[in-house]
């Protein structure tokens, strides 16, 4: 497998367990607790990266269900898309969700992302290590914000947006009442 992608996996892998690691020190109630009205729980937070994770292999997988041969080829503006997307999410600035991405419920218990995540998890990675390295140019993931990316790019952006929320639950852990 490309060693760019494993690294994309692993660097998941090391983010979603330090993710759990942080929720692990909170309450239910403080897991569950807003810092302020107008921003989201650990929970939420968690949701989020869970429906975007969830929502980005399903797409791929619906995508390529067709055959690889099939999609389109990455040209240069769908590589510049993907390095700026990765390059925003590297910013500490504050974006709204994409539409397509329901509103985070806060309803979700840390057992049941500890269970469930580490599937989702073993899904993804089964499935990039199916895909043929010669299909890794190939378009297999509409981006809501940068449009269609390859596997490599979607494994990229699917790290950096994690990362992108690594600070929003620091802040999350200075913020909620004991």
């Amino acid at each position: 497998m490309n060693t760019t992608i494993t690294s994309h996996l692993q660097q998941l892998d090391e983010h979603l367990k330090w993710s759990f690691e942080q929720a692990r020190s909170l309450s239910t109630e403080q897991f569950h607790q807003q810092p302020s009205p107008d921003s989201w729980s650990m929970c939420q937070v968690l949701e989020h990266i869970l429906q975007s994770e969830t929502g980005t292999l399903g797409y791929m997988m619906k995508k390529s269900s067709s055959g690889w041969e099939a999609l389109e080829d990455e040209g240069a503006e769908q590589k510049q898309n993907g390095v700026a997307l990765s390059t925003r999410l590297q910013s500490n600035e504050k974006y709204k969700a994409p539409a397509i991405l329901p509103e985070p419920t806060n309803t979700t218990s840390l057992e049941s992302f500890e269970s469930n995540w580490p599937k989702l998890r073993t899904q993804l990675s089964a499935f990039v290590q199916s895909v043929d390295p010669q299909f890794h140019n190939k378009l297999v993931f509409k981006q809501p914000l940068a449009g269609m990316l390859t596997l490599p790019s979607t494994t990229a952006f699917l790290s950096s947006h994690f990362k992108h929320h690594m600070p929003q639950i620091e802040s999350i852990l200075l913020n909620v009442r004991p």
